[in-house]
């Protein structure tokens, strides 16, 4: 996936957000829309499926005044519980 794609996605989150639309609502949720073995590609449907979440939650936060709350926590590394909380693999 290009970078333009994935900009392109991320303001046709930002849209559906002005629209009315939930995150919920995310075109990559669809079934048809879901990885499959002859579909799209596991990483290419999260990088699609995330820039479509960013575009809407970055819309969102501004739309209620917190946008940049919304990028330094985007931006904070994760709190040291938060690490101990992630399951090590074979848990």
């Amino acid at each position: 996936m290009t970078i333009e794609e994935l900009m392109e996605l991320q303001e046709a989150g930002s849209r559906a957000c002005i629209l009315g639309l939930k995150v919920y609502d995310n075109p990559y949720l669809k079934p048809e829309r879901l990885p499959s073995e002859d579909a799209i590609a596991p990483g290419d449907w999260v990088a699609g499926h995330d820039a479509w979440k960013f575009g809407w939650e970055a819309e969102q936060a501004s739309r209620e005044g917190r946008i940049a709350q919304y990028f330094r926590d985007l931006l904070r590394p994760p709190s040291r519980s938060s690490r101990n909380e992630i399951p090590s693999p074979g848990t």
